[in-house]
């Protein structure tokens, strides 16, 4: 297993194929609102750098 990366994100998402023990791995991360380019809450964004495993 890789050591933590140097910024720690937690993920989640069990089937992305970055996610190690919790942790992202991707080699960067993009998070976008749903829709415009605009959110009010987590809630309304989504962490486009998933890919499924």
């Amino acid at each position: 297993m890789n050591q933590h990366p140097s910024m720690e994100v937690m993920c989640h998402v069990n089937n992305c194929k970055f996610n190690e023990a919790n942790y992202c791995f991707a080699p960067k991360i993009e998070v976008n609102a749903q829709s415009g380019d605009q959110a009010s809450s987590s809630t309304e964004t989504v962490c486009t750098t998933f890919k499924p495993q």
